[in-house]
């Protein structure tokens, strides 16, 4: 397999992430200005949420397998964006499992 794929799909799953966290932010705007139901808005946004989720996990492992890619400036933005969107799910998964064990005690 071409090593400079792994960059590429780095690069299109951190594209992917970012317009799907583009939609839910506008489908958040849509629901506060009652310009849609809030029943689509909490099903659309889940689902929006579901495949940020995915696609920034599995952006992050592409872009840490190209990491030996000859540098680009997709590489880069790649690496940089899914870093940082696996962070940001990591960082809300720790949240909501401290807040869960502090309504447990």
């Amino acid at each position: 397999m071409n090593t400079t794929n792994n960059s590429k799909k780095g690069f299109q799953f951190a594209v992917i992430t970012i317009v799907t966290f583009l939609l839910f932010l506008a489908f958040q705007v849509l629901a506060a200005n009652e310009k849609i139901s809030l029943d689509f808005y909490r099903y659309a946004s889940g689902f929006l949420m579901i495949l940020v989720f995915t696609s920034s996990i599995i952006g992050f492992i592409f872009s840490v397998k190209g990491r030996k890619d000859p540098s680009s400036f997709k590489k880069i933005f790649g690496l940089i964006a899914n870093t940082v969107l696996f962070l940001l799910f990591v960082v809300t998964v720790i949240v909501r499992f401290i807040d869960f064990q502090n309504t447990i005690y």
